[in-house]
């Protein structure tokens, strides 16, 4: 992609997750981040709203407006709640438990507290991507996924879940449950009035059209969809009989996942040369820009080096710090491995899947709060 001009190398940067060797650095504090978050919400409500209000040919703007708004929700849950749950985006622990609570009650995620202690004792420790693990929990149990399936079969496991009903009935039901259920009085009751009043004002204003397909669709179906596609592609699943040190388990188990691809080849001339170019732009913009707003928010091209160094400071700079890592040598670490495409990435997770040892992915533990809420958890 280096013959794209040199203008567009840092969108280039943003949507692959992948800087040139010798391109600058971003210099992103943790409020860029939370800005870049909440504006896109607002921006997509806005577009939403006022694509309902005028109707026929603005209601075209409506699946702008859904990615957009998607793209805000996704990124304050996967991005912003997430480094609040490892201390990285305030220094201090009250700040970040206040904004965590906050976004938890806001997009009706998993609860804060719940999803902290989940994420830390059984997605940051031995337990990962063991059964124990929500993000293999969702696969085997929720995607209905086993090892020895074909990948063509997870596949339509994968589908089937995107579009089923019952499956968004049920995140969305965990996701609310989750503030009700073992939580303080104090809180459900804030949930309890918080949830009251935003029915009792839409209401009254009679908005309950806009409401539902600006707000709550992206909120709960779209949210879901988007949540089901990044824990299909996140983290590779063990293979059978292959034992692994620490660290060299953590770094196998997560690729760099970055969204481009090759563009065409300098020699073609003529009508195979603009064939080829314009099918490169529709398949950045229409293909991977929208899995990087859609799925791969924030962070996700880099996962791999947050399990590196979950407590990593510079997290507000990722693909700058991966590349940086990588530079050094990753001292103490493996190499890292990437994968290009979003399909790639899900196929190395399924084929991955396939040759589990099955014995491990066979039963799960007894469901309590967090495992119940955990087995529908769509957070990073």
């Amino acid at each position: 992609m280096r013959v794209v001009p040199g203008r567009l190398q840092s969108v280039l940067t943003w949507i692959t997750g992948k800087p040139l060797a010798e391109e600058p650095s971003w210099n992103l504090r943790p409020a860029h981040h939370l800005a870049a978050s909440v504006a896109p919400v607002a921006v997509g409500v806005a577009l939403g709203w006022a694509g309902v209000a005028a109707g026929r040919w603005w209601l075209l703007a409506l699946p702008v407006s859904w990615l957009l708004t998607v793209h805000g929700m996704r990124k304050l849950g996967s991005m912003i709640l997430h480094q609040c749950t490892h201390s990285t985006y305030a220094s201090s622990k009250r700040t970040n438990r206040i904004l965590g609570t906050a976004i938890s009650f806001l997009l009706i995620t998993q609860e804060y507290e719940d999803y902290s202690r989940e994420h830390v004792a059984d997605h940051h420790s031995v337990s990962h991507m063991a059964i124990e693990d929500p993000t293999a929990r969702f696969i085997v149990e929720v995607m209905g996924c086993r090892p020895g399936m074909a990948e063509k079969g997870m596949w339509r496991a994968m589908v089937r879940t995107l579009f089923s009903p019952l499956f968004h009935l049920r995140a969305t039901y965990w996701r609310l449950l989750s503030h009700f259920s073992g939580t303080s009085g104090r809180h459900r009751a804030l949930m309890a009035v918080t949830l009251a009043a935003q029915a009792l004002a839409v209401t009254a204003a009679h908005a309950w059209m806009y409401v539902l397909v600006v707000w709550v669709l992206p909120l709960t179906v779209l949210y879901n969809a988007a949540g089901v596609l990044r824990l299909s592609c996140r983290h590779l699943f063990p293979a059978a009989g292959r034992n692994l040190d620490g660290r060299t388990a953590i770094a196998v188990a997560t690729h760099g996942i970055m969204l481009g691809e090759r563009t065409p080849d300098p020699d073609l001339r003529g009508m195979r040369r603009v064939r080829g170019w314009t099918h490169w732009w529709l398949r950045m913009l229409l293909v991977h820009l929208v899995v990087r707003l859609f799925v791969m928010v924030g962070d996700g091209p880099c996962h791999d080096y947050h399990h590196r160094f979950p407590k990593a400071r510079n997290w507000m700079n990722y693909p700058f710090a991966r590349r940086e890592d990588i530079a050094r040598g990753h001292p103490n670490w493996p190499a890292y491995t990437e994968v290009w495409g979003l399909r790639a990435a899900i196929d190395e997770v399924f084929t991955s899947l396939r040759l589990a040892d099955p014995a491990a992915y066979a039963t799960a533990p007894a469901a309590g709060k967090g495992a119940a809420a955990g087995a529908v958890r769509l957070a990073d």
